[in-house]
Order: structure tokens, then C-alpha cells, then sequence
């Protein structure tokens, strides 16, 4: 019995052992295959997230090449600008010496404003600037502090156009980008430098429309780390210096263009990893960046990821699952037959499996024989992209599908694979069953089995990328035509504002011819008035002098003459003299200050003066304007202050002074009081402080006090230029400086100062251009007229006592 049931245990134990073998074996397989499928599956993961990565790359470098377009054009037509400017100046200079009043007056007939171009300023050697812009003075203020005209004005070699910091205009709020270079002459003698102003809100605006919905940042900085544009805008970021920043030396040591990873750089509201791309625009120091936040670009992935994970886990189970029944197959292989037919279903299932895996990858996919290029297998992806049937496809080549647009094109593709055993994302042109064509990255693999030579073909559809990058294309062209449209357009805008200028130069002139001729009925009734006191004054002695006479003729034609008589007559006779004397001397006193104050208001003679005199003069004819009133004027005036400058524009100051604390300082008051005190101020420069203690001046209205045509009595008598007339005189003609102090209820103050030796008139009119205001054609008071008097109408009065001794009444008194 045992012998013969050895045998039978030992074969049973060897089939065991055999099965053990072979499940352990399979196992193995399984679990190779699983770590395979774990590998493969992240090495797509990476894959994939690698491809996002640099798809986002590309797709950022397209837009900043547009954006780089866009800047560079923007920037070139600022310095295309500049250069007008340098031709037409080389132009006008033909023949002469260019010197800085030709190149004011270029500027001055320049004034490009327009949306992008906001100003041009001159800055000579002597670091004076002259900035063309209709905002002056108050533009002055943001064109004092440039570090880049210093620099320019320290390098003259320096040719190429420097771009400086960024900067908000305080007076309307709106962000400028400066760029400036040196001007030279026809022979390169440096003259300066000339500069212009660029709106940095053309950038934005485009920014903002190109800016993706997402968490994104597109900014514009220049070469030194200055924040030229930044989308979306932050409060005080314009000009912000990014410099010091990690992200921007790391920006700064790489090439042309480029990308990186931060988590703060240009977006400190919220820290989150970023990717950065970036692009130098060509010929100028600035650059593009363009940052999008990784969560956001990396989205789509991560739904990818999961799926694939949750594919391969799934795959794994199966495996697994399968495993665990082939090992209990395996287990009962010798059994029975049923558990050997239960086995090969299980396979057949796993193989249903595999192909369910291939039929239903997103990715289009095709078995082809290559020994005849016919199809073997396609999934359901590669039907629907090529409109194909199944039934068409098994069997066919693709010569007979005409699947190539050019069949000689498949033929070095398939010497690579066969060279090479695969074939990575190689672009081909491939028809639809419709005949549509379509742009495809064909990849393959090599797959010999036996004698069979196969290849696992995948096309995948990229048309729709190749359309967007067209697409990106003509939005380029088209962004080119609106560029020259809005060029036309504003160059039709700055021809009607020309116009408009124009008109109102015409109506300023004739609000000041028809201000002067107001004013002169005022001054004629005063001077009437002012004289008619010594005249009648003396034309009532006179009457006197001649009734006493009559009564000395009658004495002395008498019997008997009496002495105490003829003292008596003679001695009223000459204190009525002496009374006629000072009587007709004050008449002459006023007519002189009239007819000088006169002759020097209607000309503008340079001539020597004593500056105490000379204002001595005009309060003098200022007078009747308040001495009926409660209002009076004190005056200081230093003694020994010579100066070389134009009287007439001097008293034409005081004049328009005077006159508009009477119409407004005291508006409302009975009384008040008016100073003018005068100081020499150095050798060179005297003071004069005109102040009153009237209703003061709000401060919202200051900085308008200079402006032409602005008064608060519009529609009132007030024309509103009297104090524009002061500005212009007092900057212009007189080459000085203005100030103005006030305070609502507590006066006013205006301090000039003046330099003692005027200068020239074609100086000082260069200097009424850089004041940004045009010079009155015709010098107005806002109450004074001119008095026209020759030289010879001055009345001559001398002594009585003088006449007396001449006169035979005189020789015969003298006996006693």
C-alpha cells in the first residue's frame, strides 16, 4: 500500500511545489508590472506638469512680444518727437548761432500734447529749464527734481535717450514716464537737454486689456528697478524701486528673456509661489513681466493628476485582484479541469480588460503592421478625431485612407522609427475622412513580437494651438492699424486746439485794449479833481494880489501917500505871494509826477532812476483813487536804491497793486490800510513788499491769482487780468520774482524781487515764454490811464520876491 501510494503524494507534491513555483513567479510579474504602471504613471505626472509649466512659458513670451511691440512703439514715437524737435531746431538754425532763445522758441512752437506725450522741457547747460507746457507754473514743480538731466548734463558724450523715474504730476494726479537725451548743435557743440514726458496710462490701458482673468500681475519696469506700470494697479506703486529685490537681480543676470519663480516679487498684497516671465523690450531699458500664480496654471494638472492616480490605482486593484485569483487558480491548476477552464476565463476577462484600457484612452491610438502598413487596431479616440469607422480603418493602409496630405511625407518617419524605434511629437499634416486637414505631434513605439514588426501610432490633435498662435497674429497687425489711426486722430485734435488757442490770444488782446480805454475816463476825473484845488487856490490869490495892487496904485496916486498904508498893502501883497507861490508849486508838483508817470507808462524805455523817486511819482498820481475814503497807504521807501531797469512797467506794477486791494482786498470794509516798503536786498537785487491788512485770500483760490481772465468779480466791472499783468511785467520784462502770502481775515502780502540792472528785451521776453504765459501786447492799469505831456507843458513859477526887486513898485517901496 505504500509503495504504491508514493508515487502518487510525491507527484502530487511536485505538481504543488511546480504551482507554488509558478504563482510565486506570476506574483512576481504582477507586482512588477503594478510598480511599472506606479512608474509610468508619474513619469506622466511629471511629464504633464512639465509640458504646463513651459506651455504657460510659451504662451507668456507670445503675449510680452506683443506687449513688447506695443511699448517699443509707444516709446520710439516719444523720442520720434524729440528728434522733430532737434531737426527743425538744426533747420532754424541754419546760418546762425543756435543759443537757448531758438530753442525755446521751437519748443514754444511745439507742444505736442496729446494722451501719451505730456511736455517738453529744455534744460541748458547752465541747468536754467524751460518747460513748454500750458500747466505752468505748476508743472514746474515736477520738472525741478530729475536726477537724469544731470546725469545727461555731466556725460554730453551721451547720445543715446536716457528714460528717467517714473512719477505722479501732483496737480491732476496722473503717472508720466520721462525720457530725455542731449541736443547738440550742426557743428556737436552740446546745448543742453531736451526731455519729454510720456502717459503712462497708454501702457495700462493696453495692460489691462490683455491681462488674463486669473490671479496674474503684468508689470513694466525700467532698467533700474523703477515701476513704470503695474496691472493690476496698486495705490503708490508708480515709481516703486523693485531693484534691491532678490527676484529682480536674479531678473537682471539672465538674457533677453526668460523665467523664474518668486512668491512676493510685484505683488506684496498676497504671498502665493508665482512663475515669472519676463521680456526686455528692444532698444530701450525696460522691461516686461508677466506673472501668473502656479495653483492657477498648474489647476488643470492637478485634475489630471487624479485621474491618473485614480486609473492606475484602479489598474492596480485589478491587478491585484487578478493575481490573487490566478494564484488560487494556479493552486487548483491539477485539481480540475474546471478550475483550469475558470482560470483561462479569468485571463480572457484580463485581456477584455487591456483592451477596454487601450479602446478607451483620451489619447488617439493605432496599431499598424509595418510589414505591409496596414491597421490593426485603432482606439475609439483616433475614430473620432479622423472621422473614421472602425470597419473603413481594420485592414486598409494609410496610403488607402489617404491619411497623409502628402503620402511621400510618412516615408522618413518611418525610416526614424525604424532607425530609431520610436518617434517622439513630430509635426505632420494629416486629412480627416471629410478631407479636412489637421496639424498633429505624431509620436510611436516599436513593438517587435516574434516575427511580427508592429507600431503603437498616436496622433495627437494640435490645430487649435496652431490656430490661437495666428490669431495672436493678426491681433498684432490689427494693433498696429489702431496705433495709426489714434495717430491721426491726434494730430486732427492738436490742429483744432491750435485753433481754439488762437482765438483765445485774439480775445485776450481785445479784453486788454478794451480795459485800458475803461480805465482812462477814472484817471481823467481824477486829475481833474486833484488839480482843481491849487488852481482855484491860486486864482483866488491872484484876485487878491491884483485888488491889493489896485489899492497901492490908488494910495500912491494920491495927495499924500501914507506910509503905514503902503506897508501895510505891500506886506499882505507878499504873504498873498508867497501863499500863490506854494499854491501854483504844488499844481506843478502834480502835473510833473503826472506827465512823468505818463511818458514812462507808455513806452518801455530803459532808462537809469532812483527807485524812491520814481515811486514817489506814482503814489503821487495814485492818490485820488483813496483820499476821500477811509483807506490810506504808507510808504517806506529806502533811499539811494539806483537801478537800470523800465520805470513804466515798475509803476504799472504798483498801479495794478493798488487798484486790486482797493476793488477786493477791502471789498466790504470801510477802512483799511495799505503799505509798500522798499529794502535793497543785496548789490544786485532790491525788495519791494506791498501788503494789506484787507479780507485775505482763500487758499483753494492762490494758485489761480496769477491765471489770466480769473477774478472773483466776473460779470462786475473785474476782468480778471490785473494781476496776470503783474506776473508777466514782474517774470518777464523786469526778470524778477513774485511770491504771494495770504490768509483768510488777515491781509495779504506780495513780495517782489528785482534785479537792479534789468534785463534785455529779448531775454526777458525768452523768460515771459518760460513762464508758459504769453506777454501782453499792450501795458494796462487796472485804474490808471496814460497822461500824454510834452516836455515843454511843465509850468515854470518862479520866486515872487524876485519879480518884486525888478518891478518899479519894488524900486520905488525900497526908499523906506
Amino acid at each position: 500500500m505504500p509503495a504504491r501510494g508514493g508515487p502518487p503524494a510525491s507527484a502530487d507534491t511536485r505538481m504543488d511545489s511546480r504551482a507554488r513555483r509558478l504563482a510565486l513567479v506570476f506574483s512576481g510579474f504582477v507586482l512588477l508590472i503594478a510598480a511599472a504602471i506606479v512608474a509610468q504613471t508619474w513619469w506622466a505626472i511629471e511629464q504633464d506638469r512639465r509640458v504646463v509649466l513651459e506651455s504657460e512659458q510659451a504662451d507668456s513670451l507670445i503675449t510680452l512680444r506683443l506687449l513688447e511691440e506695443q511699448a517699443a512703439q509707444t516709446l520710439m514715437d516719444a523720442e520720434r518727437d524729440l528728434d522733430t524737435i532737434i531737426a527743425e531746431l538744426h533747420y532754424a538754425g541754419r546760418g546762425r548761432v543756435i543759443d537757448d532763445t531758438l530753442v525755446r522758441e521751437i519748443i514754444g512752437r511745439a507742444q505736442p500734447f496729446n494722451r501719451a506725450l505730456k511736455a517738453l522741457q529744455f534744460v541748458n547747460l547752465g541747468g536754467e529749464a524751460f518747460v513748454g507746457s500750458i500747466a505752468y507754473p505748476a508743472y514746474q514743480t515736477d520738472a525741478d527734481d530729475r536726477t537724469y538731466v544731470a546725469a545727461l548734463l555731466a556725460h554730453p558724450e551721451r547720445r543715446a535717450v536716457v528714460i528717467g523715474t517714473p512719477f505722479r504730476r501732483f496737480y491732476d494726479n496722473v503717472g508720466v514716464l520721462p525720457i530725455a537725451k542731449n541736443i547738440y548743435d550742426g557743428k556737436g557743440r552740446h546745448l543742453g537737454v531736451l526731455s519729454n514726458d510720456v502717459s503712462v496710462s497708454y501702457f495700462s490701458d493696453v495692460h489691462g486689456r490683455v491681462l488674463a482673468k486669473g490671479k496674474s500681475v503684468l508689470a513694466l519696469l525700467s532698467g533700474d528697478g523703477r515701476v513704470i506700470v503695474r496691472s493690476p494697479a496698486l495705490p503708490d506703486y508708480l515709481g516703486a524701486d523693485v531693484a534691491r529685490s532678490p527676484a529682480f537681480r536674479r531678473l537682471a543676470a539672465q538674457g533677453r528673456e526668460g523665467a523664474f519663480g518668486d512668491e512676493r516679487f510685484l505683488a506684496p498684497e498676497r504671498l502665493a509661489a508665482r512663475v515669472y516671465t519676463f521680456r526686455r523690450v528692444d532698444g530701450y531699458p525696460v522691461t516686461l513681466v508677466y506673472a501668473r500664480e502656479r495653483e492657477d496654471i498648474l489647476a488643470p494638472w492637478l485634475a489630471r493628476t487624479r485621474d491618473r492616480i485614480a486609473y492606475a490605482a484602479v489598474f492596480i486593484l485589478i491587478m491585484a485582484a487578478l493575481t490573487a485569483v490566478l494564484r488560487t487558480s494556479f493552486r487548483r491548476l491539477d485539481a480540475s479541469q474546471a478550475s483550469l477552464r475558470q482560470s483561462e476565463a479569468s485571463l480572457r476577462g484580463s485581456e477584455r480588460k487591456f483592451s477596454s484600457l487601450f479602446q478607451q484612452s483620451p489619447v488617439p491610438l493605432a496599431l499598424i503592421d509595418l510589414r505591409d502598413d496596414r491597421f490593426l487596431e485603432v482606439n475609439d479616440s483616433f475614430l473620432l478625431q479622423f472621422a473614421l469607422a472602425r470597419e473603413a480603418v481594420l485592414g486598409a493602409t494609410q496610403l488607402e485612407l489617404l491619411l497623409w496630405e502628402d503620402p511621400a511625407q510618412a516615408r522618413p518617419y518611418r525610416e526614424r522609427l525604424l532607425r530609431d524605434g520610436k518617434i517622439d511629437e513630430l509635426e505632420a499634416r494629416l486629412r480627416t475622412h471629410d478631407g479636412a486637414l489637421r496639424v498633429c505631434l505624431v509620436s510611436a513605439r516599436l513593438i517587435e513580437s516574434g516575427h511580427a514588426l508592429t507600431a503603437l501610432f498616436s496622433p495627437i490633435d494640435v490645430t487649435r494651438q496652431h490656430r490661437v498662435e495666428d490669431e495672436i497674429r493678426a491681433l498684432n497687425v490689427e494693433l498696429e492699424s489702431r496705433v495709426r489711426q489714434r495717430t491721426a486722430t491726434l494730430e486732427e485734435t492738436n490742429g483744432a486746439l491750435a485753433a481754439t488757442l488762437e482765438s483765445l490770444r485774439h480775445t485776450q488782446k481785445e479784453l486788454l485794449r478794451t480795459e485800458k480805454m475803461a480805465a482812462l475816463g477814472s484817471l481823467v476825473a481824477g486829475v481833474a479833481h486833484e488839480l482843481n484845488t491849487p488852481i482855484g487856490n491860486g486864482l483866488t490869490l491872484a484876485s487878491t494880489i491884483q485888488a491889493n495892487a489896485d489899492d497901492t496904485l490908488r494910495e500912491l496916486r494920491g495927495e499924500r501917500p501914507r506910509r503905514s498904508v503902503m506897508l501895510r498893502l505891500l506886506e499882505d501883497g507878499e504873504k498873498m505871494s508867497l501863499l500863490l507861490v506854494r499854491t501854483l508849486l504844488r499844481a506843478a508838483e502834480l502835473i510833473s509826477s503826472f506827465k512823468q508817470v505818463a511818458v514812462d507808462q507808455s513806452s518801455d524805455v530803459r532808462r537809469r532812476f532812483e527807485l524812491a523817486k520814481n515811486l514817489g511819482e506814482v503814489l503821487a498820481t495814485l492818490t485820488p483813487m483813496y483820499q476821500k475814503s477811509a483807506f490810506v497807504l504808507h510808504a517806506d521807501l529806502a533811499a539811494g536804491i539806483d537801478m537800470e531797469s523800465y520805470p513804466g512797467a515798475l509803476s504799472q506794477i504798483v498801479t495794478n497793486l493798488v487798484a486790486n486791494a482797493l476793488a477786493h482786498g477791502f471789498d466790504g470794509r470801510a477802512a483799511g490800510v495799505m503799505r509798500l516798503h522798499t529794502r535793497a536786498r543785496d548789490g544786485e537785487h532790491v525788495e519791494i513788499r506791498f501788503s494789506d491788512d484787507g479780507n485775505g485770500i482763500a487758499a483753494d483760490n492762490l494758485a489761480r491769482v496769477f491765471d489770466p481772465f480769473y477774478t472773483t468779480k466776473l460779470g462786475q466791472g473785474g476782468s480778471g487780468l490785473g494781476m496776470h499783468i503783474v506776473y508777466n511785467l514782474v517774470t518777464g520784462l523786469l526778470g524778477g520774482s513774485i511770491t504771494l502770502r495770504s490768509e483768510p481775515g488777515a491781509g495779504t502780502e506780495l513780495t517782489l524781487i528785482l534785479p537792479r540792472k534789468a534785463p534785455q528785451a529779448g531775454a526777458a521776453s525768452g523768460r515771459r515764454r518760460r513762464a508758459g504765459r504769453a506777454a501782453p501786447a499792450t501795458k494796462v492799469g487796472v485804474r490808471l490811464a496814460y497822461l500824454k505831456a510834452s516836455a515843454g507843458a511843465a509850468p515854470t513859477v518862479r520866486p515872487l520876491r524876485a519879480r518884486r526887486a525888478r518891478s518899479p513898485a519894488g524900486r520905488r517901496s525900497g526908499m523906506g
